[in-house]
């Protein structure tokens, strides 16, 4: 009996510990140091290990199809290392390349209660809350000491986590969409203050978001609340009440862009289609003089495309090598005469041709069915939360190379496999248990 206790305590203690470590991870994600997020990784792999079952996990593993995905496109790129000439970017590549074997693993093959990743996935949204308060308080006495407004946006208002304003947008509309999901799927379930306090926060950050000013997200984030709000108002009979909400949102936004006419501008800037590759002018940010002789968020990315394009007709079946993107890149704009991308060592930014140029067309396949038969899987367990979030994914993918920067790749890997878990009635995959 003391012994089957003592088993039952083991049990229950490593737990604990997985889910803590979870919470560590997701947190640590905010942090402006990557030991502190390593460090969470480390913790989460100890009480995994300490957990044993492998056997059981490895089933578990061969029968989600979704973490054989990732774990191919792991393996595709570490032989795309075999054949790179930048031996140092290649090593860097793989490193970064990590959460694509180490999540579907860890968190795929481990059987997680569904009350743990909701408080996951909350806890998360919460802490993307409070740091965006501690960012925009600590921009307030930059903005005094500067006496520049223009602090206040894009990556001047997440400077003191050291993040790029692209990433820490989707993790802002990501933590709106968990809010939402609270909102809209679980309204009776809570407390009239957690109702409450969940509206504010949305709210806020959908200010800051607006604050980011990062296009990509707001148009998608955007795109989902109407459709959303269009969906539950034809769905629940009660079209008025849709028409007020969007209306509302609409009208905020066109508040905030009134208050803040930078973020606007940047939209603005988008009207000049047309580049010529020997345009040697900065690209156009939103504090500086508007002008078409500037390059702009749209044609340098038009321009940076037509190279990757060039470099994939030369590499098309297995690219350039893992660590090789970079290096092909800067030769294709030279080729080109675009100066101006060749001194920035831009890369593509776009992950479906960043990875065709690094591993080719296998690896863009691979890539392809990671985004989209998790995407059908949301469609067919009409997941709300998952859908939307693999939405923001794949759309943030045409204009970011997401996967190719921790601070993408870590967040999309490592909260995919909580959600799929978390989505299906039941467990995802089908729970083996013995």
């Amino acid at each position: 009996m003391s012994k089957l206790f003592s088993l039952h305590n083991k049990e229950y203690i490593i737990q604990q510990g997985f889910f803590y470590s979870l919470l560590f991870v997701a947190i640590s994600i905010f942090s402006p140091k990557i030991i502190v997020f390593n460090i969470a990784t480390i913790a989460l792999f100890i009480f995994w290990v300490l957990d044993g079952k492998f056997k059981l996990k490895t089933k578990r593993i061969l029968n989600d199809p979704v973490a054989i995905l990732f774990i191919l496109l792991f393996i595709v790129y570490v032989i795309g290392f075999f054949y790179t000439e930048n031996t140092e970017e290649g090593f860097k590549s793989i490193e970064t390349k990590a959460p694509l074997l180490l999540f579907p693993i860890v968190i795929g093959s481990y059987n997680l209660n569904k009350d743990y990743i909701y408080k996951v996935l909350l806890y998360f949204a919460i802490a993307c809350t409070l740091f965006s308060a501690i960012a925009l308080l600590y921009q307030i006495n930059v903005v005094r000491e500067k006496q520049d407004f223009n602090y206040f946006f894009n990556d001047g208002l997440v400077a003191i986590m050291d993040k790029k304003a692209v990433y820490y947008a989707i993790y802002v509309s990501f933590s709106i969409l968990i809010f939402l999901n609270l909102i809209l799927y679980k309204f009776s379930s809570i407390s009239r203050i957690s109702k409450i306090l969940s509206i504010i926060a949305v709210v806020f950050l959908l200010l800051i978001l607006f604050l980011l000013a990062a296009r990509t997200s707001q148009v998608v984030l955007l795109s989902i609340l109407v459709t959303t709000l269009v969906g539950l108002g034809v769905k629940s009979g009660k079209i008025i009440h849709a028409a007020v909400l969007i209306t509302t949102l609409v009208g905020f936004i066109v508040v905030l862009s009134v208050l803040f006419p930078q973020t606007i501008s940047r939209f603005k800037n988008l009207r000049n289609l047309s580049y010529d590759f020997s345009n040697k002018e900065d690209i156009y940010h939103f504090s500086g003089a508007d002008n078409d002789a500037q390059w702009n968020g749209i044609n340098l990315r038009l321009a940076k495309w037509v190279c990757a394009v060039d470099v994939i007709r030369e590499n098309p079946v297995r690219g350039v090598g893992s660590g090789d993107v970079k290096d092909a890149m800067v030769a294709s704009y030279k080729k080109r005469g675009f100066l101006y991308a060749a001194e920035n060592k831009f890369d593509p930014h776009n992950q479906f041709l960043d990875t065709t140029v690094g591993v080719g067309l296998i690896g863009l396949i691979i890539l392809l069915l990671c985004y989209f038969v998790p995407l059908l899987l949301a469609i067919k367990w009409r997941s709300w939360l998952l859908t939307t979030f693999l939405l923001l994914i794949i759309f943030s993918s045409f204009t970011e190379s997401i996967l190719s920067r921790a601070q993408g790749i870590t967040f999309y890997c490592f909260f995919i496999f909580l959600l799929l878990q978390y989505s299906l009635p039941g467990k995802y995959p089908k729970r083996i248990t013995n």
